[in-house]
């Protein structure tokens, strides 16, 4: 099951990632051109030019100093002419930062927002545009010359990222569309996967790491949205920094969350110190790496492999921890490989798939526990029924009314205490089969009232000493009194009376340690009956987190040993 549990994840990512790049393939008609001149604009009158003025500085595209720029400039591409005869049909796309008025071989195009001296005679335009050409020049040779102003910009990025891509008009409104219906599909099965989730954890006990999962799945929902914001809608250039500064805020939130949930998941103890580290490790990347791609990258490479450690060190559900560790280490090794174009789809591909798997299993998890309680609510009700029984044992009641009988006729005050003593039992039963745990206090009560009903029939005082610091714990009902009703079956009452019971209670190593002493007696099979297979039944029904119970003879004492870890 583990096995094909790595495989499915490991299979379902790749085939995500292969139908990313299998449409976002550039198209072999698209001419992406990076190469440009730049130069700061001359205004001559109020009046936009059609063309860049003659003897302007050109000089190589630079993106990191025009990044900076502001104030009105030109830039300038050169292409090659399509070989073909009939070259209609083609398309332009602009990134670029700024309101702009492109020109085609001095040909004008529709423009974007409008050029400005000032920030307020600018109108941003939108950050990236669509241009039906015109037909290209018979020189062999087209231009795109772009008169645009930045005033806008708020804060300076590190690159300007201006380029062009020319190509045929299905390629270039279709080349950046295609993709995000990957994204879509994929953002589809995570939000089903996180509506499942809400569905089953409705009106459940959270399980470790449920409200970190919830968040880190609101991440990843988050991301497309923001990330599809930019090809799909558009926005007008002010806006990209913000959204730039939601993604990083978000890239930030999943490297925090993600190792978050898998350490509460797995419960790895994590030192302070190396929290500190983490986190300082996070800030450095934030603020000294270069470039948001740059920044992008570092902090899902610190997430992903800090993950990974942690799933190393984790020793719980080995089954469960695999196949998340397989797609984090597929994660990681495909950072290398896409480079800067992971964070534009892989990424949060990656994203969605690992998150919809979390979410799968921790309502598989969550499925099982509520079996798992139905079956220790079975097991309670039986356990309850159980505690009932074994306090009117036929028996031993036909035995204490006989005893009774005598007393009423010999000794009237004891009878009185006896009938008192049972009707306390009785009530002390019923409440306690009721109960999932009782207090100490309560337990020992029973014991000492079923030790004074044997006392008061036999007229010999049986005690019950306990030593303990602190008895605020609670424990499964019933356990230490058939412990008592064995020790008087097995050891019998003469000897309980002349060896009274002693109970100690004590922490250790974080664990509450019951450690009941009785008369040893001389019965071969006593620690094999009922009375056992009841205790055991209720430590496992009462406390699946831990427990253990051992008896035997320790020197002239009977010893039961009962450690609970769930006891609180």
């Amino acid at each position: 099951m583990q096995l094909l549990r790595t495989l499915t994840a490991l299979a379902v990512l790749l085939a995500a990632l292969a139908a990313w790049l299998a449409v976002s393939a550039r198209h072999p008609g698209t001419l992406q051109v990076l190469a440009a001149e730049m130069a700061p604009a001359l205004f001559v009158s109020s009046t936009i030019p059609q063309r860049p003025p003659d003897g302007l500085n050109w000089r190589p595209l630079d993106q990191r100093e025009l990044a900076g720029w502001r104030d009105p400039y030109w830039l300038r591409w050169r292409l090659p002419a399509p070989t073909t005869q009939n070259d209609t049909g083609r398309a332009l796309r602009l990134s670029l930062r700024a309101a702009s008025q492109p020109f085609w071989n001095g040909q004008p195009l529709a423009g974007n927002g409008t050029v400005g001296r000032t920030a307020q005679q600018e109108r941003p335009g939108l950050l990236e545009i669509v241009r039906v050409l015109p037909p290209s020049s018979s020189t062999g040779t087209d231009e795109l010359v772009v008169l645009a102003s930045s005033h806008h910009q708020w804060f300076r990025p590190y690159s300007a990222d201006a380029a062009i891509e020319v190509g045929p008009v299905e390629a270039i409104y279709g080349h950046r569309l295609r993709p995000w219906l990957i994204a879509a599909f994929a953002t589809g099965a995570l939000a089903a996967a996180f509506l499942y989730f809400l569905a089953v954890q409705r009106g459940r006990p959270r399980v470790p790491g449920a409200r970190l999962l919830l968040a880190l799945s609101a991440v990843g929902l988050a991301l497309p949205v923001i990330e599809a914001w930019r090809p799909l809608l558009g926005y007008t250039y002010p806006w990209h920094g913000p959204r730039l500064l939601a993604l990083q805020a978000l890239h930030l939130a999943a490297a925090v969350l993600l190792p978050a949930y898998i350490a509460r998941r797995f419960d790895v103890a994590v030192p302070l110190g190396a929290r500190i580290a983490y986190l300082v490790a996070l800030a450095a990347a934030t603020a000294f790496v270069p470039s948001f791609d740059g920044r992008g990258a570092a902090v899902l490479l610190l997430s992903l492999f800090a993950s990974a450690w942690l799933l190393l060190r984790a020793r719980r559900e080995q089954e469960e921890r695999w196949p998340i560790l397989t797609l984090v280490l597929a994660g990681a090794l495909a950072m290398p490989l896409a480079g800067n174009a992971f964070l534009d789809g892989p990424y949060f591909l990656l994203l969605a798939v690992l998150m919809g798997f979390l979410l799968l299993r921790h309502a598989a998890q969550l499925r099982a526990l509520d079996r798992h309680n139905a079956l220790l609510r079975e097991e309670r009700a039986r356990l309850s029924l159980q505690l009932l029984q074994r306090g009117i044992q036929p028996h031993w009641l036909m035995n204490t009314l006989t005893c009774l009988q005598e007393l009423i006729e010999q000794a009237p005050p004891r009878a009185s205490r006896l009938v008192e003593s049972l009707a306390e039992q009785f009530d002390r039963l019923r409440e306690s089969s009721t109960r999932q745990s009782v207090a100490l206090e309560d337990e020992v009560a029973l014991c000492r009232n079923h030790l004074d009903i044997v006392g008061l029939a036999q007229d010999r005082p049986i005690g019950f000493e306990v030593d303990a610091d602190d008895t605020r714990l609670s424990l499964p009902p019933g356990v230490l009194h058939a412990q008592v009703e064995n020790a008087l079956t097995h050891a019998g009452a003469v000897a309980c009376a002349q060896r009274p019971f002693r109970l100690r209670v004590r922490r250790e190593n974080g664990n509450w340690v019951l450690e009941l002493r009785s008369a040893r007696g001389s019965a071969p099979h006593r620690g094999h009956g009922t009375g056992t297979r009841y205790i055991e039944a209720s430590l496992a029904a009462t406390c699946p987190a831990g427990w253990r119970f051992v008896q035997g003879v320790d020197g002239a004492d009977w010893c039961g040993r009962i450690e609970l870890a769930c006891a609180s």
